[in-house]
């Protein structure tokens, strides 16, 4: 039996609330679970800020034991600290080759790389001047 962590939906139409769930792969989304996990309601409260709410420790006796998270709560895991992030990359257009740079997970912005911050600190000689000493 393999155990997968995903959001099982609850709520209303237009209304979505998600509970974190450990549940076997093969049930339904909404179906029969091993153990509620946590809870996810991606509507903005009075604050403006998403609400999350995990047992941790359960969280982490379940990724002990060969629990797989699904994408989204992957993510979700990832925000809390739990989970390094996920690999991420970005499409140049649908079906074709995949951009293989790495992207921020937070800004979802291009990372680059550290050798092409350096600035080249060595002075700028120019040959001419190398050519006439040279030769006289």
């Amino acid at each position: 039996m393999v155990v997968r962590l995903r959001l099982s939906r609850f709520g209303c139409k237009n209304k979505p609330f998600y509970r974190v769930m450990a549940a076997d792969s093969r049930s339904p989304r909404d179906g029969k679970h091993l153990e509620v996990l946590g809870y996810y309601n991606p509507l903005p409260g009075q604050d403006g800020q998403k609400r999350m709410g995990l047992n941790f420790d359960r969280v982490k006796y379940w990724l002990s034991v060969g629990a797989q998270p699904s994408e989204p709560v992957q993510r979700l895991l990832f925000r809390s600290g739990l989970l390094p992030p996920p690999p991420m990359t970005a499409m140049g257009r649908k079906g074709g080759p995949r951009d293989t740079r790495p992207i921020d997970p937070m800004t979802g912005k291009f990372l680059t790389p550290e050798s092409s911050k350096k600035v080249d600190l060595e002075p700028n000689v120019d040959l001419d001047e190398d050519e006439s000493t040279s030769s006289a």
